[in-house]
């Protein structure tokens, strides 16, 4: 079924109960479907958009984005979000690239858009803020409109997503309307979700992790979602509190401010059923600081190519495989494999690969990248884990991070988890560095925190720890670490420092 039919389906059960709050604003599940329908006899009879035409969203999290999403699904055209913290000429890639007809921006970015409107005439701009042109949707909600006639269906494309970019240039992952089904369904079972959930996101909507790992299951399960456009530690946990939150998504660097906010040991916290992480590390230290508070924290494993679900624990596994990244999804199939495609045994290393519905379609217009990364329905990850016997993966390194150094393979997580237990570093990162005798050696990109530590304080906390010759050769002082629009650290970049 078609996103707007699944949507249909909790209007008939819950036509009165809330499906968005957003900031003083609330949407039942009735308010959404007219504006959903209204959206999309705009976008078929104003806009003149048909099937298989691209629409940009350019903006900070807003319940539109959600409205558009639904209404091309019942027309069969790709949305494509554009990341709004990106810089003016990787916009204008993403623009250029997808050529979309109709972009839908916040005002509050009005100074690119004179630039977007210059670079690409032929582009129709309208505000989200102009409701009277504009759908006649949720703050202007209207009767009489045209009703819009449906193209779209669960193989049609829907999601024109760019990866995050932590290495290499940002590809445009196209995904369609079954795999953000299959992914919702596998979020329902990792989240035991039930309609009677509060989820709260605050993750952009503009990466499939704000958009797909809690909010659209929650829609499509009849639950109520509580959207912020911003994040600040005090007051996510004072949400929590006031509108009784039962899940929330999360990532590392958030989550860890979130824990060492003075609010985090009083704040009422007894709603929560559970925390979920995406990142395929989440520090331990940091993982049983929650569990103190009895709240299950469960990993989830994934890429923007996979919806993102893959892989991910339960409530049930949480406390019993802290560190794991959670078992094979319910709706995909995984394999480890070496370079030589080959499967591996168990608590071997192996190129984490996925199958299944929520896997994306292709790059677009990037075939060559298609071929490389998705053979045989088989989409190859780039990353690095193991499998115990209880079917549990355990997350090693991504491929393009592993450092050869005189033909060693040194992984730079397992560096980090070493480094972690120092107090007296507040941000790093470890990568290969060139070397004329070893190839590579690893050093250490390192942000101070306010006290005086020197570099030989840092290596010799690796001593007798790991082999030597996986310890750091320098540790390089920056102010901080360049990071991606969900608070990861963008690799290359660091490499860039280390090969200066």
């Amino acid at each position: 079924m078609r996103l707007d039919q699944l949507i249909k389906k909790q209007l008939e059960k819950n036509s009165t109960k809330n499906a968005i709050k957003f900031k003083n604003q609330n949407w039942t599940y009735s308010q959404l479907y007219n504006a959903i329908e209204a959206t999309s006899s705009f976008l078929q009879n104003d806009c003149k958009l048909v099937s298989g035409d691209r629409i940009c969203f350019y903006g900070a999290n807003n319940p539109e984005q959600i409205i558009i999403l639904i209404a091309a699904s019942k027309l069969g055209i790709i949305l494509v979000p554009i990341n709004w913290r990106l810089a003016i000429p990787e916009i204008l890639f993403q623009i250029n690239e997808s050529s979309p007809k109709l972009m839908i921006f916040d005002l509050q970015f009005s100074e690119n858009i004179d630039v977007i409107k210059n670079q690409f005439k032929k582009l129709t701009l309208i505000p989200i803020q102009d409701h009277e042109k504009f759908g006649q949707s949720l703050s202007n909600r209207r009767i009489g409109f045209k009703q819009s006639k449906s193209f779209g269906n669960e193989d049609s494309p829907i999601l024109l997503v760019y990866t995050s970019g932590t290495t290499g240039e940002p590809k445009g992952a196209l995904l369609n309307q079954k795999s953000i089904v299959c992914n919702a369904q596998m979020s329902h079972h990792a989240h035991s979700m039930e309609s009677s959930d509060k989820v709260y996101v605050f993750l952009p909507l503009f990466h499939v992790g704000g958009l797909n790992i809690l909010f659209m299951p929650a829609l499509l399960k009849g639950a109520t979602v509580v959207l912020d456009d911003k994040f600040d530690p005090f007051q996510a946990l004072s949400v929590i509190e006031n509108h009784s939150i039962t899940q929330i998504i999360t990532v590392p660097t958030i989550l860890e401010l979130m824990v060492s906010s003075e609010k985090w040991n009083t704040a009422d916290l007894s709603s929560l059923k559970m925390i979920s992480v995406g990142s395929t590390d989440v520090p331990i230290d940091l993982i049983k600081k929650v569990h103190e508070r009895n709240i299950p924290v469960i990993q989830i494993y994934g890429a923007t190519e996979t919806s993102p679900l893959a892989i991910y624990q339960t409530k049930e596994s949480a406390f019993l495989t802290e560190g794991s990244i959670g078992q094979e999804g319910l709706h995909c199939k995984i394999r480890l494999v070496n370079d030589q495609n080959i499967d591996v045994l168990n608590n071997e290393n192996g190129e984490i690969l996925v199958k299944g519905d929520n896997v994306l379609q292709c790059y677009w217009k990037d075939k060559k990248s298609t071929e490389r990364n998705l053979t045989n329905g088989w989409f190859h990850t780039g990353d690095i884990a193991r499998r115990d016997e209880e079917g549990n993966y355990w997350f090693v390194d991504r491929i393009k991070n592993v450092i050869i150094s005189g033909g060693e393979n040194i992984y730079p997580a397992e560096l980090e988890k070493v480094l972690r237990k120092t107090s007296k570093i507040s941000e790093f990162s470890i990568v290969g560095r060139k070397d004329l005798k070893w190839g590579q050696v690893p050093v250490i990109i390192a942000v101070k925190k306010n006290i005086e530590i020197s570099e030989k304080e840092i290596l010799d906390e690796f001593k007798e720890k790991i082999a030597n010759y996986k310890i750091p050769k320098n540790v390089i002082f920056v102010k901080e670490l360049p990071r991606n629009a969900l608070g990861k650290i963008v690799i290359d970049k660091v490499k860039i420092i280390a090969n200066k």
